[in-house]
């Protein structure tokens, strides 16, 4: 697969608490030439996000400690506004009512291009 770089780099925080799935992720968007931190639990994704105000966030819903939507809640109530990604192996249709605060869902497993594409659509918001 060819993947090209989007410009211009992005300041991303993925929060994932599979090593597996953070490792890939990770690699995919550094690839891209973006600068990503990882966090593996909401309640540490959420510490970064309010620290470092990354340009984008891509978080699990369910992870240890607090859940991604539990993480996004906090978030958006401390005026996070920048775009925000929810993935989960569970379909939107299951999870509790959150829509609107979370910008895109992504379902599990997604492609790389499929993320690439996400986040060439999303360049023009962060």
């Amino acid at each position: 697969m060819q993947v090209k770089r989007i410009e211009p780099m992005l300041r991303i925080l993925l929060v994932e608490d599979d090593p597996d799935v953070a490792a890939v992720i990770s690699a995919l968007l550094e690839y891209c030439g973006h600068h990503v931190t990882v966090a593996t639990n909401g309640r540490y994704g959420l510490e970064l996000l309010l620290q470092e105000q990354p340009q984008l966030v891509i978080t699990d819903f369910m992870m240890p400690m607090m859940s991604g939507l539990e993480m996004i809640e906090q978030a958006r109530d401390a005026g996070y506004q920048r775009p925000i990604i929810l993935c989960s192996a569970v379909p939107e249709s299951h999870l509790p009512a959150h829509r609107g605060r979370y910008d895109l869902f992504l379902m599990k497993p997604y492609s790389a291009s499929t993320l690439i594409k996400v986040l060439e659509n999303l360049q023009g918001r962060v």
